[in-house]
């Protein structure tokens, strides 16, 4: 079938073009896409940052309904309303056996090769081009094909827009303070980064009972969108010493710091604005191709925690439907983490926005 999508035929070119989409296999399904989450790890793969590079059709996050399955499909059914998981864990490596669906070993050579499990594709180029789908599931189009193992029902309380984001940003900053950090209540926290993960990692901190909840950022927009997602006190980077503002306000430190940024200086502000003994959690990706010295000294000798995040810590089928129903419960306000809503052939204004602090997290409307 013919469909519209986001496409990068190569690095930093994003168009908006008609492609091919063939037709589910035996365990697969076809979602006609009602929301698609606009993400950093979108905008990196774009740019050829991330594993996976062009060419291929753009979106990780994203929700809609099952309009045909294969003959194999057993836990879903057309006129299903899902959300992507678009970390489908096989469920039987060791690491897997282990607890640790995130990381599973079956991801290396699909999800993060931007091909379905059985390593191909369904999507071509009206000029022939072969395109992989990002993350194994290239929500960014009006169609998707997807694994069974790649979707998650969702309740009809929750909207399609809130279902979205909660397959990756809200699940990466939630999770990270629930399942990384395994935080404990009435202890003093920090989140570097305000965008979608950090403002759900505020979301978490507010979940455990933390306080307070320090956020920080370089744009004060961000800070805005902070104070409204539930932090108690705000720093701009620009403007101050981030790490003994913070030691100030928690007396000595926090006990958690939450990275959603990753770059070469966040987390070594991290590393040294975490108390002794405490936790600095990186959740953020923006410097996944560059080596970055740490102070052995500040670690060892005060007992300090470097963590890493990925998504949350998440186990897909359990901690989704957990966090959905965290959202209809009233204990996530995820309402007011979207904060626009676009149309498809709009993906280019969007991220620009996402890029210039204008929006909390954005999200591509399909009719």
């Amino acid at each position: 079938m013919k469909i519209k999508a986001a496409l990068a035929r190569k690095i930093n070119h994003l168009t908006v073009e008609e492609v091919e989409l063939s037709p589910p296999k035996a365990t697969e399904v076809l979602i006609q896409m009602k929301a698609a989450g606009v993400c950093h790890s979108d905008l990196h793969t774009y740019r050829g940052e991330l594993r996976a590079t062009p060419p291929l059709v753009l979106g990780h996050e994203g929700a809609g309904i099952v309009t045909a399955v294969g003959h194999n499909v057993s836990k879903i059914k057309p006129g299903d309303r899902v959300t992507i998981n678009w970390l489908p864990a096989c469920e039987t490596c060791p690491t897997c056996l282990n607890g640790r669906h995130n990381v599973c070993e079956r991801l290396a050579t699909t999800t993060f090769k931007a091909v379905l499990l059985d390593g191909t594709t369904r999507l071509t180029a009206s000029d022939g081009l072969s395109l992989k789908h990002m993350l194994g599931v290239a929500t960014m189009a009006e169609y998707a094909v997807v694994d069974q193992a790649g979707v998650v029902p969702i309740p009809d309380e929750v909207p399609f827009e809130v279902a979205a984001v909660i397959g990756c940003a809200v699940a990466t900053g939630v999770g990270a303070v629930v399942n990384t950090a395994r935080a404990k209540p009435a202890l003093p926290a920090a989140v570097i980064g305000c965008g979608g993960i950090g403002l759900s990692a505020i979301q978490g901190c507010q979940l455990a009972g933390l306080n307070p909840i320090v956020a920080v950022d370089v744009m004060e927009s961000k800070l805005t969108f902070a104070k409204k997602m539930g932090a108690t006190h705000t720093i701009d980077a620009t403007q101050k010493d981030a790490v003994e503002i913070l030691r100030a306000i928690t007396q000595g430190g926090p006990e958690y710091v939450f990275d959603s940024v990753g770059s070469a200086i966040t987390v070594g502000q991290s590393l040294q604005a975490v108390r002794p003994g405490g936790k600095a959690i990186i959740v953020g990706l923006h410097a996944a191709k560059v080596e970055i010295p740490l102070s052995v000294a500040t670690l060892v000798l005060q007992n300090k925690c470097l963590l890493g995040s990925f998504v949350g810590s998440i186990r897909p089928r359990l901690d989704l439907p957990n966090l959905m129903d965290l959202y209809v419960a009233g204990k996530l306000a995820l309402d007011d983490l979207i904060t626009k809503r676009y149309r498809l052939e709009q993906v280019s204004q969007a991220f620009d926005d996402m890029e210039s602090g204008q929006v909390a997290r954005g999200v591509l409307v399909f009719e």
